[in-house]
């Protein structure tokens, strides 16, 4: 018998008749080899290494044009919806431009992606102030290690003054209800690994639980963000599949 990846030895009369198969068979491997490239190509081409991911989300009630920091043309993004994570590399500003403005950043954001942000996903929440400003609040979520068999869900707290807890609905039981999320401080973030299943979820804030939100089923090595926002007596909960703008411009 001839074992795959090895050729063995036969008598003349009986290396004729099975040549063809005997070549068929020790060339499976090379086969397998050459199209080692092929099957990496399906995932497209993947940004660099070294590059921080940055987005905008915007909580505001009015559409914002957004400029982000790879230079493509301004977004319309309308109430609370986010722009595909941008594709920073190091060296570049991380400044963001809402009306062709520069918004007000809380302070501890990063100006320029370095060493420091290398895998980190920022999402700036823009909010519009009473004197017709725009501000912004950043929160970054650290690099995490993906598991391609498990789906990744993040949790951003926007919410002042709430220790963000997120848990599956379950009406007239939320002090019952399994966690998903709990004690995230504003301005933070966490992340988890799930199971690629469908569910309900909702906010808490104290005493005060939010709208649901249906989150959708993710397959395996997929990525979800939940937003936390509002003020904690009236939480709002958002969500959107983690996608980047790479390669350019191919969204």
């Amino acid at each position: 018998m001839i074992r795959k990846g090895h050729c063995a030895s036969k008598p003349l009369s009986a290396t004729l008749r099975l040549l063809a198969l005997a070549t068929a068979v020790c060339a499976a491997p090379i086969a397998a080899y050459a199209s080692a490239d092929d099957v990496a190509s399906l995932y497209g081409p993947q940004p660099p290494a070294d590059a921080t991911y940055l987005r905008v989300l915007n909580l505001s009630t009015l559409t914002a044009k957004v400029s982000l920091p790879s230079g493509a043309r301004p977004v319309d993004l309308g109430p609370g919806a986010a722009t595909a994570l941008d594709v920073v590399r190091p060296g570049t500003s991380l400044q963001v431009k809402v009306d062709a403005l520069a918004p007000v950043l809380q302070a501890g954001s990063a100006p320029v992606a370095g060493p420091d942000t290398v895998g980190a996903t920022i999402t700036l929440a823009i909010e519009h102030t009473e004197a017709g400003a725009w501000r912004a609040v950043p929160i970054a979520a650290p690099a995490a290690s993906t598991d391609a068999l498990r789906a990744q869900l993040r949790l951003f707290n926007f919410a002042e003054g709430c220790d963000g807890k997120v848990a599956l609905e379950r009406t007239g039981a939320q002090s019952g209800a399994p966690v998903v999320f709990e004690h995230v401080a504003p301005r933070h973030a966490l992340a988890r690994s799930i199971n690629p299943v469908a569910a309900t979820l909702v906010a808490i804030c104290g005493d005060a639980v939010s709208a649901p939100l249906a989150l959708p089923r993710l397959a395996a090595g997929q990525s979800y963000s939940l937003f936390l926002s509002g003020p904690a007596s009236r939480p709002v909960l958002r969500g959107v599949l983690d996608t980047l703008d790479w390669p350019r411009g191919a969204r």
